[in-house]
């Protein structure tokens, strides 16, 4: 089974609107898709995006910390770590996140860790 990794992005939900009921309705919203997944066996991990976030680069021989300087829209405001078969069954996943019908979207990226847990086992044998 293989890890993808679905990043909440905000898009067109405008959190200022919502009253503390519809906060109500959309926390119990995610409480039932989280409940599904882990019923199921397919969640990872869950979490909300805290309101600071700095970017780390570097130039040249410093280091940069600024940011990050993106649009409302593609501003995280939560990740979901699942297993799935394959891409198209986190898509079918995807598709039943609670931000999806508010106006917000799931971007999905696999990720890849047996490589991570190979070169850690690699070195550790070392």
């Amino acid at each position: 089974m293989d890890q993808y990794i679905l990043l909440l992005r905000k898009e067109n939900i405008d959190f200022s609107q919502y009253s503390p009921e519809d906060f109500q309705k959309l926390m119990a919203d995610f409480d039932s898709w989280n409940a599904k997944l882990e019923a199921k066996g397919l969640l990872g991990s869950v979490g909300i995006a805290s309101k600071s976030a700095k970017t780390v680069r570097q130039k040249d021989d410093a280091i940069a910390v600024d940011g990050p300087y993106c649009e409302t829209k593609e501003a995280i405001a939560g990740f979901c770590l699942i297993n799935a078969d394959d891409e198209e069954e986190a898509q079918r996943l995807a598709a039943d996140c609670p931000f999806l019908p508010r106006g917000g979207s799931v971007e999905i990226r696999g990720i890849d860790q047996l490589e991570l847990n190979q070169t850690i086992k690699a070195d550790e044998s070392a």
